[in-house]
């Protein structure tokens, strides 16, 4: 489905004409094959949420996603020698982040062909590529055996999953009895779980970047019962993450001014946010938020 495809499917979920749908997996492959450039470039390598101290915090989008990055491996909290997935690796950056700090073994998946050779060539720059590689697989249909990792982490691509209860299932197998998984994923919170109207623009926006519209935080709790998973964790953390969108809103502007045009969906995602306020933004209460959570296998 297309991104129109996406909006479409939106609008009418807001009219009470069908549910919505998330983009099917080799829709966000060829979403990330097509924006790679403008996406690594404005994210820094780390292609998820930022982690912020408050407003006075001045850390970079590097330094910020880097410590998300860090907090998700504190609370995966494995040791040398294990076995760890990355669902959804990006260029491969926390999963070598992840190698370095622990000395694990780290398996990396992605939908996107082109995501997974930088992310080759990120664990090759590193010296790890002996420790730390990527497939290009689909989360839904892992090309793993049964209880074949240790422990397993998303950083922010669960919301492009087509189901996440289907998606932790699969990291259910693939985890070995009493295996963690920690994970990021984008929430409705606020206003927007009781105004439909809320609901539905925040959907539209994850429909330009081709994802699903985000959960509510509650249902993390049935998610993992129904996938065999016992929830040890989940911590609303936007007052941390909340900083990112301005940040990459600024990163748009600064590749567009730099290189003089934008791939459309990221065309688009600007156009969204140039008529927002975003320091009165941070400051309101935030309707899309970010969580993390922390699960285990059921022994």
């Amino acid at each position: 489905m297309s991104t129109q495809g996406l909006r479409d499917t939106a609008r009418a979920y807001n009219e009470g004409v069908q549910p919505f749908v998330a983009p099917l997996p080799e829709e966000v492959g060829d979403y990330f094959d097509r924006n790679h450039e403008v996406l690594t470039t404005i994210y820094h390598g780390n292609m998820h949420y930022g982690y912020w101290n408050g407003p006075e915090d001045e850390a970079g989008f590097e330094e910020a996603t880097t410590r998300l990055t860090d907090l998700v491996i504190d609370k995966l909290a494995v040791e040398r020698g294990a076995r760890v997935l990355d669902l959804g690796c990006g260029i491969g950056r926390p999963a070598v982040r992840l190698a370095e700090r622990t000395g694990a073994e780290v398996v990396g998946v992605s939908v996107s062909a082109k995501d997974v050779a930088r992310a080759g060539e990120t664990a090759a720059a590193a010296g790890l590529a002996d420790k730390v590689s990527f497939r290009l697989a689909d989360a839904m249909e892992l090309p793993f055996e049964d209880g074949s990792f240790d422990a397993v982490f998303a950083l922010g691509s669960m919301g492009h999953m087509p189901d996440r209860g289907d998606a932790l299932k699969e990291v259910a197998r693939v985890l070995r009895p009493g295996g963690r998984v920690v994970l990021t994923d984008e929430v409705l919170r606020g206003a927007a779980l009781e105004d439909e109207e809320q609901a539905y623009i925040l959907a539209m926006v994850a429909a330009t970047w081709c994802a699903g519209p985000p959960t509510v935080a509650e249902r993390y709790s049935d998610y993992c019962r129904v996938a065999g998973l016992e929830l040890d964790e989940l911590s609303d953390i936007t007052e941390h993450t909340k900083y990112t969108f301005s940040k990459i809103y600024q990163g748009l502007q600064s590749y567009r001014a730099e290189h003089g045009e934008l791939p459309e969906d990221m065309a688009e995602i600007l156009e969204m946010g140039e008529d927002i306020d975003w320091a009165e933004h941070h400051d309101e209460d935030q309707t899309e938020g970010a969580v993390i959570v922390t699960a285990h296998r059921a022994t």
